[in-house]
């Protein structure tokens, strides 16, 4: 049995954790004192326990609590994409928490005491799979065959390929191509070598826009997830 003094306390705790990794991640700037006052209008939901009403028309209450919620946490800027965030991190660590009480592994009691730790855990992975998203690219290579190659680019800090002949940045693909190349010495960790390249009409990198500055690498190696290494130095004009 839950008294209301205790459902009251164990809602305010995950709803503050809750607003409080939205913040982190969304990086949006709050104060605790509007957390704690969100996290009161969020118990306004406990009315509904004692409410016999419309299962649709319960879930549009919670949703305009949750709305002004976020409201209230966040102000009225991306305010839909707020909500949506909440609702993934409220199904994220409703799922650990099922799978606790469903397996009798803890009473709901110490529940609390995991809240932090899952909620640091989905906080690590949302913050390293959105930097991997940010970092990818839908690349198009103009060849001067009038051809043209679509590819997947990642934006790779390692990549700072300057070709010495006329300053161009390389591009890196694992693409045959039958183009006229050159040789571009390289450096790699513990040898210097030499990359055919060839010059293209031009690159359009979505995000960045269209490039002339640059030269295509060829290599005879398979990437993970992409067909195409960005230069780094792309990110720098």
């Amino acid at each position: 049995m839950i008294y209301i003094d205790e459902y009251i306390f164990i809602n305010t705790f995950i709803d503050y954790y809750l607003i409080k990794s939205c913040s982190i991640i969304l990086k949006n700037n709050t104060n605790n004192k509007r957390i704690l006052l969100s996290c009161l209008i969020s118990n306004i939901s406990i009315i509904l326990l004692f409410l016999n009403i419309n299962y649709f028309i319960n879930l549009i209450i919670k949703l305009l609590i949750c709305i002004l919620m976020m409201y209230i946490s966040f102000g009225r800027t991306n305010i839909i994409k707020n909500t949506i965030y909440f609702y993934i991190l409220n199904f994220f660590i409703g799922g650990f928490l099922f799978y606790f009480k469903n397996e009798g592994l803890f009473k709901y009691k110490y529940y609390l005491f995991f809240i932090p730790i899952i909620m640091n855990i989905y906080k690590y992975f949302s913050y390293n799979i959105r930097n991997y998203l940010r970092l990818k690219y839908k690349v198009t290579i103009y060849l001067k065959s009038g051809k043209m190659l679509y590819l997947n680019g990642y934006m790779d800090s390692a990549n700072t390929l300057i070709e010495p002949y006329s300053n161009r940045k390389v591009i890196i693909i694992n693409k045959k191509v039958n183009e006229d190349f050159y040789l571009v010495p390289y450096k790699t960790i513990d040898n210097y070598s030499l990359i055919k390249c060839f010059n293209p009409v031009y690159v359009y990198i979505d995000g960045i826009g269209l490039r002339k500055d640059v030269s295509i690498g060829i290599i005879n190696r398979k990437f993970k997830g992409y067909n195409c290494l960005l230069n780094y130095r792309l990110m720098e004009d």
